[in-house]
């Protein structure tokens, strides 16, 4: 099984992106009902500003990217953004949903609280996932540089969002012969 270990956060979303704070108004509630009911999925449990997010922030280009890596290379999503709950355990699969990107999700990474720096904190739950799957191949896709540190030939760090350099590095990644 390949693995794409992904934040959203500098990957999907680009730091400045903000269209969300825009398009909130009366129209809003009208929306996450239309979602709800093209998926059958209740996002009325979630954040607003998370539902807007996926639906006006999340760069277009950068998902189909994505899509593209991940058909590529046959590969399920792991993620480990800071996006994750533990009171909506499939909060993830859900917003993803509306991206196109829901089979791909496998499950959000374990998370691990402690006292930890955020990138210790992610190479953690990240190790931890390589031991529970049986993983053949991975990429740890994500715009934290120090990743690159603990996954040097697994790691594809971006900048601001997913770009086709980004996406043609997974697809090596991901296609490379273990050995």
């Amino acid at each position: 099984m390949n693995i794409v270990f992904l934040d959203i956060d500098g990957v999907l979303q680009p730091y400045d992106s903000e269209n969300r704070f825009y398009e909130i108004n009366h129209k809003t509630k009208e929306l996450v009902n239309l979602l709800s009911h093209k998926y059958q999925i209740d996002y009325t449990k979630y954040s607003i500003y998370d539902i807007l997010s996926v639906y006006y922030d999340w760069d277009e280009s950068a998902v189909n990217r994505l899509k593209y890596v991940l058909d590529q290379t046959t590969s399920k999503i792991i993620i480990t953004s800071d996006w994750r709950s533990f009171k909506l355990p499939n909060k993830m699969h859900d917003l993803l949903t509306i991206r196109g990107l829901d089979n791909y999700w496998l499950c959000d990474n374990d998370i691990i609280n402690d006292e930890l720096s955020l990138v210790k904190k992610r190479v953690n739950e990240i190790n931890k996932s390589l031991k529970k799957y049986e993983i053949d191949n991975y990429v740890v896709l994500d715009d934290m540089k120090g990743l690159k540190e603990y996954f040097p030939n697994n790691s594809v760090i971006t900048y601001d969002y997913m770009n086709n350099i980004d996406m043609e590095n997974c697809i090596k990644i991901l296609k490379k012969k273990r050995g």
